[in-house]
């Protein structure tokens, strides 16, 4: 993989471990304290205009306290208590949590390592690759980056599969030449060059490669060769027409290769 492709590669994953890990300590270190949850008891609690006597708060939620009292039991917002009482009870805590050391630590090695990355000539690698691939050109359709995403295991099985189909095109084109009448050599087996013998078993010259390689004059030689292929192999101009065609052409191209040899290729072999 070229080296702009690999810095490419570790840049991404150090960006994403470095922004998870100022994530996670953002949430730690900004979630919330609970107050205790200890009783307190108070002969006389003042919460605004309201008295309550022998009270005992037994319950310090985030937004509210529950107490017993004299007269029964009270349930009280947080924001109605006095700044005094809330510290008393443990919410000043709560709303200003003193600094957690490890967490502030933490923090600025995720911020020192971000600065790190963002050098100035990574920064100018960025420039150069857009510059290359286009600001409408996703990284991902780049091949070589799309391969070190997918990893070797997938890269050795699909070019197992590529192989094992290449072979089975071959051997097919080996079928049509012989029943054809006419020598397989060992081109047949090779890519691109497999096109020789595919052209001399339909009874066309060698020379109609050149037109097979050229823009829109191929689509003529790739018709001609599907008429000739059909004659020479003895079937119907259907299977022609076939060969013409998206999908069936896969078909058409099965059936010369694994039906049976005509009469008519049999006599004029014979002859």
């Amino acid at each position: 993989m070229p080296l702009h492709h690999r810095m490419i590669f570790r840049l991404f994953w150090r960006r994403v471990a470095a922004w998870l890990a100022l994530s996670v300590i953002f949430w730690f270190s900004s979630k919330p304290c609970v107050a205790e949850t200890r009783e307190d008891f108070f002969e006389v609690l003042q919460i605004g205009t309201v008295s309550f006597t022998n009270a005992t708060v037994t319950t310090k939620a985030r937004d509210y306290i529950f107490l017993l009292h004299a007269g029964g039991m009270a349930n009280v917002k947080v924001s109605e208590l006095s700044p005094e009482l809330k510290a008393t009870l443990g919410y000043a805590v709560a709303v200003e949590p003193k600094p957690n050391a490890a967490a502030e630590k933490a923090k600025t090695l995720a911020k020192e390592t971000l600065q790190k990355i963002e050098t100035p000539q990574v920064r100018e690698l960025e420039r150069q690759i857009r510059s290359a691939f286009g600001p409408e050109t996703p990284a991902a359709m780049n091949l070589s980056f799309l391969a070190a995403r997918l990893g070797p295991a997938i890269l050795w099985a699909i070019a197992g599969i590529m192989v094992v189909l290449h072979l089975f095109f071959s051997y097919c084109s080996f079928l049509i030449c012989r029943k054809c009448g006419s020598e397989a050599s060992i081109l047949v087996w090779l890519p691109v060059l497999q096109i020789f013998p595919l052209l001399k078993a339909a009874r066309m010259s060698s020379w109609w490669f050149l037109a097979c390689i050229v823009p829109l004059v191929n689509v003529i030689a790739q018709i001609v060769w599907c008429v000739k292929i059909t004659e020479a192999r003895g079937k119907n101009i259907l299977v022609a027409i076939g060969l013409m065609l998206p999908i069936t052409n896969v078909f058409a191209f099965l059936y010369l290769a694994f039906s049976g040899v005509s009469v008519r290729t049999i006599m004029e072999g014979a002859v």
